[in-house]
C-alpha cells in the first residue's frame, strides 16, 4: 500500500481485520486508491475525478458528512464492486442504526 495511505490509516487507529479489508479493497481499485491518495495530500477531490454508476467520490460527499473523505472512496469502490447494495444504501439516505 502507498506510503501516504498507511499513514493516513495509522492515524485513525483502525482494529487491523478493518485495516485489512481497506487495504485489500484499495489494491482491487487502483484508480480509487490513486485518488484517495490525491485528496490525502490535497484536501479536496479532484475536479475529473472517476465517476462509478454515475457517482464520483465529490458527489457522494455531497450526500452526507458521513461520507466526507474516506467514506466516500469506500462507497465508490461498493458501487463498483456490489452496486446494487451501494445504490441501495444511497437510496435509503444513509440511515443510522
Amino acid at each position: 500500500m502507498k506510503p501516504i495511505i498507511e499513514e493516513y490509516y495509522a492515524q485513525a487507529n483502525l482494529v487491523p481485520f478493518l485495516l485489512q479489508q481497506k487495504f485489500e479493497k484499495l489494491t482491487r481499485n487502483k484508480d480509487v486508491c490513486d485518488e484517495f491518495e490525491y485528496w490525502i495530500v490535497n484536501k479536496k477531490y479532484k475536479a475529473d475525478g472517476i465517476t462509478i454508476n454515475g457517482y464520483s467520490a465529490e458527489k457522494l460527499a455531497n450526500l452526507s458528512r458521513f461520507l466526507d473523505g474516506e467514506g466516500s472512496f469506500m462507497l465508490l469502490i461498493e458501487l463498483r464492486e456490489n452496486p446494487e447494495k451501494a445504490l441501495k444504501q444511497i437510496q435509503q439516505g444513509f440511515k443510522l442504526k
